[in-house]
């Protein structure tokens, strides 16, 4: 669903704006009639508010004259633009005003909803799948918003974000609300949080799944990255909420729950068993290559725990789904069925198999930072009786500094390494592949197999491997594309895996 192509109700400018204490009308006044708000120029219709936003890439002032002689009944725009010809509002920040003015908008559908976040550098998919397939076995109708897609109650649509800027994010409360949800679950990015794009959301529970090395082309440092992360039970947790941690070898997780804990919120630790005073604690732990078992203790009693999911990491996003639910109300017999039944995210270790092939075992992931990578690998290793391939390979036009990070990993832990293309974007494939290949071991370089192309390093991947490997097409997961320069072709992994095991048969 697109925010700028569904009816809000009427409103006014005074409704919209409450809460922007700023606002200087010029043209206009608080009583002035609106149908719609957007941030795109694009999408403008008569009656409609602008709100000029500035990017990377455009500055929305620039389109005010033009959105005004479009029909806009007004533009809010910053202190320091210049004056357009038509209505107007000022105010300081345009892109912080932006939030409460879209909640205003839809009427403020979060009020009536019990909203759930979960932020981390890898788990969200996972838990926030997990959560959903718990919402489904206590039967609560809910939405479910996150990199995959945006499910509402009763259909899936695409997700052009892990966490929709703020029109979009309210047009789809709105949209859940009016399906009969009850109950939302957010993959919460980093990016979004340092935005403020879910002001002025405030949260029931939240949960912090990993924190290891991402996005630092987009934030300053690690320090700043993890300041991000905290804003979620820092700034948009409720003071009678729940805030949950993967805290098995998790730095990061104490600052999380202590952001919860200085505004009166609650912090709760999910632990596999290395602290005994997690309020999520699992022990009697049984990791298999199909499954997972464990006794889990939880706030509201002990829990029998069974999932498909497989390894340590895994199990810390069961066990942040667990307190979440729990935080919520959830009961335990339905959390035990919802865990049961879900295999998780869509390209979060996903199997693919042909008809009459044995084997090798394929599989499909998401991991594209150094900690995932290290981390999955480190779950398949002792469930592999053969050789364990791996294909991998990294985004252009993000953060380089992980590329060598990744290779050396991938060449320390692998039997056999595909060094090949993710989505290289506007940068050089082969220069990406080489970054890569520098963080390789010499000892290690006769494990490389470098084939740019990464559907001809699948298909070769899979035909070389035996029936007792195991090859893991790392980086892309889910994505249905790759991007080659400014252009995105089809593509997914597991297309490419199916064609090249039915050609083994």
């Amino acid at each position: 669903m697109k925010s700028d192509e569904t009816e809000p109700p009427s409103t006014t400018l005074g409704a919209l704006l409450h809460a922007s204490q700023d606002a200087r009308f010029s043209g206009c006044d608080l009583a002035t009639p609106v149908r719609g708000v957007t941030s795109d120029s694009r999408a403008i219709r008569p009656g409609m508010l602008f709100v000029a936003l500035r990017g990377h890439a455009h500055d929305g002032h620039t389109f005010v004259d033009e959105v005004l002689a479009r029909g806009a009944v007004a533009a809010v725009i910053a202190d320091d633009s210049p004056t357009p010809a038509g209505p107007h509002v000022r105010v300081t920040d345009t892109a912080r005003a932006l939030p409460s003015i879209a909640a205003a908008a839809w009427g403020d559908p979060a009020a009536h909803l019990r909203l759930v976040g979960v932020t981390g550098t890898n788990g969200k998919t996972t838990t926030a799948h997990l959560l959903g397939a718990i919402f489904r076995a206590a039967a609560r109708p809910h939405a479910r918003l996150g990199t995959t897609g945006n499910w509402l109650v009763d259909h899936e649509s695409h997700a052009g974000f892990t966490t929709p800027f703020p029109v979009e994010l309210q047009a789809l409360l709105s949209d859940a609300r009016a399906r009969g949800a009850t109950d939302v679950v957010m993959e919460v990015s980093s990016h979004a949080l340092a935005q403020a794009r879910v002001a002025p959301l405030r949260y029931h529970a939240c949960g912090l799944t990993s924190f290891s090395q991402d996005h630092l082309d987009f934030h300053a440092d690690m320090e700043d990255y993890l300041r991000a992360k905290c804003l979620l039970p820092g700034e948009y947790l409720r003071g009678d909420g729940i805030a949950v941690a993967a805290v098995d070898g998790q730095p990061a997780a104490p600052r999380f729950l202590a952001a919860a804990r200085a505004h009166g919120a609650r912090g709760w630790q999910a632990s596999r068993g290395a602290n005994a005073t997690a309020e999520i604690l699992a022990h009697e732990v049984e990791f298999a290559a199909t499954h997972t078992r464990a006794r889990v203790e939880t706030p509201a009693g002990p829990l029998a725990l069974y999932t498909p999911l497989v390894g340590p990491f895994n199990l810390d996003n069961v066990l942040v789904a667990i307190g979440l639910a729990v935080a919520v109300g959830v009961d335990l017999d339905a959390v035990s069925r919802g865990l049961a039944s879900s295999h998780g995210a869509p390209g979060r270790l996903e199997a693919v198999t042909a008809p009459g092939v044995a084997g090798p075992v394929v599989l499909v992931d998401y991991a594209h930072t150094p900690d995932a990578v290290e981390r999955t690998l480190a779950v398949l290793r002792p469930l592999t009786r053969g050789k364990l391939v791996v294909l991998l390979g990294c985004g252009g036009d993000r953060d380089p500094s992980k590329r060598p990070q990744m290779g050396a990993i991938a060449g320390r832990d692998a039997d056999v390494f595909w060094a090949t293309s993710d989505n290289p974007r506007t940068e050089s494939p082969e220069a990406i592949v080489e970054h890569m290949l520098a963080g390789v071991a010499p000892g290690a370089r006769d494990r490389v197999i470098v084939e740019v192309d990464r559907a001809r390093a699948i298909a070769d991947a899979i035909a070389g491997a035996g029936e007792h490997d195991v090859v893991l097409l790392a980086g892309k997961g889910h994505e249905d594309y790759q991007q080659i320069g400014h252009t995105k072709i089809a593509f997914d992994d597991r297309e490419h895996a199916l064609a090249a095991l039915l050609r083994r048969a």
